[in-house]
């Protein structure tokens, strides 16, 4: 299967962003101005050795404030600023681009306050896109960049806290001639099945002059599963994603890495993959039942085979779909799948840890023996949080359709629309199948007959390129039953 990102990206589900790049990632660059006209490259200023610490808030955020108020980030400036040791820069960086001039200097009617006056660091207004290219998803988000350009999530941490990652050994500036360090995990999070997987790194030079070759060796605990020789020519802080070997496995497994040549510095040399997950086995029919907290436009997913192709998917809501309750219903071919969902905030469903009243949201994927669960596969209830989940399934039987209602498996996806859609059901009779879509007033604004459908899954095209935006009502008849869906179009 390919690797997570790679399902994402062709799933479209994210509402405008993924999740938080996660520690170890590479910062994306940036040249951006400051409110005083000041021009600033991320980059460069890593190239000279600073370490840049970036907080990404909002004026009305209130834990921004507070963490601004406590003046943390100025003694942080004051200190290991221009004015004191010189090792830092400090980036103030208003993420969200609604917010005025008059909200940042405190007199606007968005804003907790003053940011400005008595902030000795930069301030950068209108960084919503910066924000964007971080996968920004909540306020504030604190990040260190050293100088390889390699990020920590440090948060709303302590003076002493934050000095203790930017002055750590792997914070330093490149000074070795010979220096590969392994930054991350780039290989399949996910198994399916006996199939095997790709095991792969991000190397990245570390040193000062060109990393053209070095071993790196895969390990299951304390056993070498494969490993590679590799050989190219990485200029200091580039990157290359190297495949190291392939491997099957039939538990859920961590991988470790390892840079087994020798070179100047072995504290970077290592990095673990976080666990690999082998797929739980299913039926042919699955249910997803999704019940969305307070801010649906957060949530997205989608379900994804074994190519990476979207089967369907769903999200982001509408806001008006707050504590709504949606079921979704797919009759799949034997093979491998992999279901992937979305909280854009990255705290799942729970809204209440946000508003302090919810409503709050679960979903279960069950596997379905007829209209009855099978077996659970998956459930999710707050409080717990998450920013993705990815969670492989491998259908590997068949299971009696003959009791599902037309109800049980009516699907219409993509679920907001641009105006081609599929609607998918399962018959258990040959029946006449027809479809007509009524507007909110009971206005019928198309109908189509798709004639004498044999018994089975069935996916046919919902075409509603010729109406305008808005909700409407999907009434499908096939077999003698009639049930109806709401799709919204943009």
């Amino acid at each position: 299967m390919k690797k997570f990102f790679a399902l994402m990206a062709s799933a479209v589900i994210s509402a405008g962003a993924f999740a938080q790049l996660p520690n170890g990632s590479v910062a994306p660059d940036f040249t951006a101005t400051d409110i005083n006209g000041v021009e600033h490259n991320l980059y460069s200023l890593l190239d000279q050795g600073y370490k840049v610490i970036l907080d990404f808030s909002a004026t009305w955020c209130g834990p921004c404030w507070s963490y601004h108020e406590a003046g943390t980030l100025s003694e942080l400036y004051n200190t290991y600023g221009p004015d004191g040791t010189d090792e830092i820069r400090v980036f103030y960086l208003e993420a969200d681009d609604t917010t005025t001039d008059a909200d940042l200097n405190g007199t606007g009617t968005n804003t907790q306050g003053d940011w400005v006056t008595g902030t000795p660091y930069t301030i950068i207004d209108n960084a919503g896109s910066i924000f964007d290219d971080y996968d920004g998803a909540y306020y504030p988000t604190i990040y260190t960049v050293c100088p390889s350009r390699i990020i920590t999530e440090s948060g709303q941490a302590s003076v002493a806290d934050h000095a203790a990652i930017f002055q750590a050994n792997s914070c330093a500036a490149a000074s070795l001639p010979n220096d590969g360090a392994l930054v991350g995990y780039a290989g399949e999070t996910v198994a399916c099945g006996d199939a095997p997987i790709s095991l792969a790194v991000t190397l990245m030079n570390m040193g000062v002059d060109p990393l053209t070759s070095c071993t790196i060796t895969a390990y299951d605990g304390a056993t070498a599963v494969g490993s590679t020789d590799w050989m190219g020519n990485l200029d200091t802080y580039a990157t290359e994603e190297v495949l190291v070997t392939t491997t099957t496995i039939d538990a859920s497994t961590e991988f470790s890495f390892e840079i087994t040549s020798m070179d100047d510095n072995a504290e970077n040399n290592a990095v673990a993959s976080g666990l690999v997950n082998t797929s739980v086995e299913s039926t042919n029919n699955v249910r997803l039942t999704l019940n969305l907290d307070a801010y649906p436009t957060e949530t997205a997913w989608a379900v994804l085979d074994d190519m990476g192709n979207v089967v369907d998917a769903g999200g982001p809501y509408a806001a008006g779909d707050a504590g709504a309750a949606f079921v979704y219903d797919w009759t799949l071919d034997l093979g491998c799948y992999t279901f992937v969902i979305q909280d854009a905030f990255g705290d799942g469903l729970h809204a209440s840890w946000y508003n302090g009243t919810g409503p709050d949201g679960n979903f279960s994927l069950d596997a379905m023996d007829g209209s009855a669960v099978s077996t659970n596969l998956l459930s999710y209830s707050s409080p717990d949080e998450y920013a993705v989940i990815e969670f492989p399934f491998e259908v590997t039987s068949v299971s009696d359709v003959e009791e599902a209602s037309l109800i049980e498996t009516l699907a219409v996806f993509p679920n907001p629309t641009q105006g081609v859609s599929n609607i998918q059901f399962t018959s258990a009779v040959a029946a006449h199948a027809t479809m007509e879509v009524f507007n909110l007033v009971g206005e019928r604004v198309a109908v189509q007959a798709f004639g004498t459908l044999p018994a089975g899954a069935h996916r046919l095209e919902l075409n509603l390129e010729a109406v305008k935006a808005g909700v409407y009502l999907v009434n499908l008849n096939a077999g003698g039953e009639t049930t109806t869906m709401r799709v919204t179009k943009h």
